[in-house]
């Protein structure tokens, strides 16, 4: 295609600016679309690829099983598997990974921070590039710390001459001992401050218990191999030491029994490089990806370009017949076939680059707040060869696209266009096109219809009932899991206790919703098999602070029951039910049996959602702790005026701790986060879909209008009617809208049956938003098609016999 027919397109393009500008512009929305998602898809794939040896380093992954219960994968390991490997010499370098929070105070500024704990073998494990001291022998000492440069920024307010400067922790003096780069953002082994596994930031009971409890995931646990070692090998080696853990002598031989063939706990090894993707970790880890959405994600980016450049080719099309006496000059002149497909080609391939130059910049511009939405760090993503290979996106778009109305172009007769009957398009170019607009139009019914869909069900989990009135509650972390307050902690809460507007203060072990700690066990009653359970810890006023009422019996009372000797216990009515009672009542002074300890059941309680509605309420029994740290405040009034209060008195009491609170509505919401983005990412692409929809249906409307202007005058003449009119053109219309909404249902039906599938409860009725969805994709229509109908219901039949 030699540069001719590229300037001689640009000319013409240039003589028609409004057509030009509208092609341009459609197709720049389209493609701005594409870029943020086909980005979001790349961004996905990339995360740790940047590491120097992601082949070699892998994360231990681990898998409980419980009977009767959802068997999943999890990212969080138990510590003694780093044991295993340090006490039996394996072939590989071994590290801990685990967050906690701590307020870091360096002179007049002090931040809360999550100081990620790990041992002196992560730095040259996980690449860490050091810029200043050193961060292994920084990592090995339990007075000092290392920080990245946004640490630094964060802490000291610069990042130059930190090392050596001096950090007050939890009561304690550390020293930075070294500054390192960020690491990227994509990496799923993000950090920010380090300090060592043995640091005075993580001491006491919870580091003994995490450390050498084999039924508690605390952090992961990353190896990194050794020349000649194999993976599988690794693998077999810690599940054997799994196999043998002291773990198994603490349950109960019938529960055992009923595991068969299966490990008590599966250990697995993952590359680092897979392990964003990794389909055992899609659901349950926060910082995973899941390939199928990612697949999705990329069919909906493309779906969203080919719906643009259909809008073009129609566009493309109309022009073309108009431009017939051109096409035929040219021929008569002796214009080949060849240069006449190459002209047309010239001019999409032009409009096309056009458009993904500009919609490149638009995606550059909505980047940031793209990857807020789709929570990822997104920024900066776009490298030479993505960009390279948008625009070869473009490109292909603009072959493709112009061989339509090159088709129409070399299809002209000269003869028949110089002697006036030109603008009329033959039936199979015309079958195409509207085959065309039925394909915008299906796929904006069954987008609408799928992003009504998961609106309503989304909106469905949010207001669902949790057991309890979630608002009014707030979640703080008054000390570490499994350590019992010390004496600042509880005259913090007995200063919480009495802060204005505060009704309850409840304590448990793990709040309500967030599944950080679970606690599985079994329990039985005589006779009967064994049920699988989760323990929750509490204090005596945690049910009634929730305002559980009991089903039968009672709850805990802190006048009757103290922590440190009552036996009773408080099933869930999902506990009482696996336990075989017919009713809440039957269970009331029964004796269970759990964790090798007979306890006699005092009440029975409705199932308070500690999940979310993808899960069925597991069986659940309260048991009396003194070990628990996290409290829950139920309080009157403003909650903003209530944080500030509950802020106030923590610096009061621990002001070298970091605060750690949350609404309680803001846990139960936290279950899905994920599915409010899709709703938001499909909203945007469902009212994309509908536009470039309606743009489609108004160029065939015009079109059709434009074709049939004799034949709609000759009615006028003959004695028809405005409502006749009306009818003769609306009965394309409602053609075209039959044949997409049969198209659209189908596959609209069966995307939201299998999204609903992972629900145990669903939203009522949730079949409307298909209707809908039709509904609103008609009205589109007509509107669409109205400025045509009203052209053809003005036209003055003198000057159109004329024309």
């Amino acid at each position: 295609m030699p540069l001719s027919d590229f300037r001689i397109g640009w000319r013409l393009l240039g003589k028609d600016r409004l057509w030009s500008g509208s092609a341009i512009a459609g197709l720049a929305v389209g493609f701005a679309a594409c870029f943020l998602l086909l980005g979001y898809v790349a961004h996905s794939f990339s995360y740790d690829n940047t590491h120097p040896d992601p082949d070699r380093v892998y994360l231990v992954k681990t898998r409980f099983h419980f009977p009767g219960v959802p068997e999943e994968w999890s990212e969080q390991a138990t510590q003694a598997l780093r044991g295993t490997v340090l006490e039996q010499r394996l072939p590989a370098d071994v590290t801990m990974y685990a967050q906690v929070p701590a307020a870091l105070s360096a002179g007049p500024r002090t931040v809360a921070a999550q100081v990620t704990l790990v041992d002196p073998a992560f730095a040259a494990m996980m690449g860490v590039r050091v810029l200043a001291g050193d961060a292994t022998a920084a990592l090995a000492r339990p007075d000092s710390l290392v920080l990245t440069v946004t640490g630094a920024r964060k802490l000291f307010g610069r990042d130059t001459d930190v090392v050596g400067q001096l950090v007050s922790a939890a009561g304690e003096r550390l020293a930075v001992g070294a500054l390192v780069a960020d690491p990227p953002a994509t990496t799923t082994v993000p950090y920010e401050t380090l300090a060592g596994s043995g640091s005075p930031l993580w001491a006491g009971p919870d580091r003994d218990d995490a450390t050498h409890n084999w039924g508690r995931l605390f952090g992961r646990v990353y190896v990194k191999l050794r020349p000649g070692s194999d993976a599988a090998a690794l693998a077999a080696a810690l599940q054997r030491a799994s196999d043998a853990s002291p773990l198994h002598g603490q349950l109960d031989p019938a529960f055992l029994a009923q595991l068969g063939d299966k490990a008590l706990m599966d250990v697995g090894l993952v590359r680092l490089r897979d392990a964003y993707l990794d389909p055992d970790l899609a659901q349950g880890a926060r910082l995973h990806g899941d390939r199928r959405v990612l697949f999705a994600v990329a069919a909906l980016a493309l779906l969203i370009v080919l719906l643009a450049a259909i809008n073009y080719v129609n566009l493309a099309t109309v022009r073309t017949l108009r431009r017939q006496r051109e096409i035929a000059i040219s021929k008569v002149l002796g214009a080949r076939a060849s240069q006449v497909v190459a002209q047309f080609l010239a001019e999409s391939i032009l409009v096309t680059l056009a458009a993904t130059v500009l919609g490149l910049l638009c995606a550059g511009a909505l980047m940031p707040w793209f990857g807020a939405l789709m929570n990822r760090p997104m920024a900066g993503f776009a490298g030479a060869s993505v960009l390279a290979g948008f625009l070869a996106l473009g490109l292909l778009t603009g072959v493709l696209a112009g061989l339509h109305p090159a088709w129409v172009a070399l299809r002209v007769k000269p003869a028949a266009a110089l002697a006036g009957r030109h603008d009329q398009e033959s039936r199979a170019g015309l079958r195409v096109r509207r085959t065309l607009t039925v394909l915008q139009l299906a796929s904006a019914m069954a987008l609408a219809g799928v992003t009504l869909g998961v609106a309503w069900q989304t909106w469905h989990v949010l207001r669902a009932d949790p057991g309890f009135d979630a608002r009014g509650k707030l979640v703080i972390d008054a000390a570490a899991p499994f350590t019992e307050p010390d004496a600042r902690v509880r005259s913090f809460i007995e200063a919480v206790r009495h802060l204005p507007g505060v009704t309850g203060v409840g304590q448990s072990l793990e709040a309500v919703g967030r599944g950080d700690i679970v606690q599985k066990g079994t329990l039985k009653r005589a006779g009967a098999a064994p049920i699988t359970i989760e323990w929750k810890g509490v204090a005596p006023s945690f049910l009634a602070v929730y305002g559980v009422r009991p089903l039968a019996g009672r709850i805990f009372d802190e006048r009757r029951d103290d922590a440190a000797g009552t036996s009773g216990l408080v099933l869930s009515a999902a506990a009482a039910r696996a336990l075989g009672f017919a009713t809440p009542g039957e269970a009331i002074g029964q004796t269970v049996d759990g964790d090798d300890k007979a306890s006699q059941v005092i009440g029975v309680v409705p199932d308070i959602r500690f999940q979310s509605l993808r899960e069925q309420p597991a069986a659940v029994a309260y048991r009396l702790t003194r070990r628990a740290p996290v409290l829950a405040l139920a309080f009157r009034g403003n909650p903003a005026t209530m944080e500030a209060a509950v802020e106030a008195t923590w610096r009061q009491f621990l002001p070298d701790q970091a605060l750690k609170m949350a609404r309680q509505e803001s846990l139960l919401a936290a279950h899905y986060e994920d599915d409010v983005r899709s709703v938001k990412l499909l909203a945007a692409a469902a009212l994309l879909a509908m536009l470039i929809a309606a743009m489609g249906v108004y160029v065939l409307s015009a079109y059709s209008v434009q074709r049939r202007t004799r034949e709609i005058v000759l009615h006028r003449l003959y004695g028809a009617n405005r409502a006749d009119i009306v009818r003769l053109l609306g009965r394309e219309t409602v053609l075209l809208l039959a044949v997409s909404a049969a198209i659209a249902i189908p596959p609209a039906l069966l995307a939201l049956r299998h999204y609903l599938a992972g629900f145990v409860e669903q939203g009522y009725g949730w079949g409307w938003a298909i209707v809908l969805a039709c509904g609103i994709a008609v009205l589109v229509a007509v509107l669409a098609v109205a400025r045509g109908i009203g052209a053809a219901l003005a036209l003055r039949p003198n000057a159109a016999l004329q024309s």
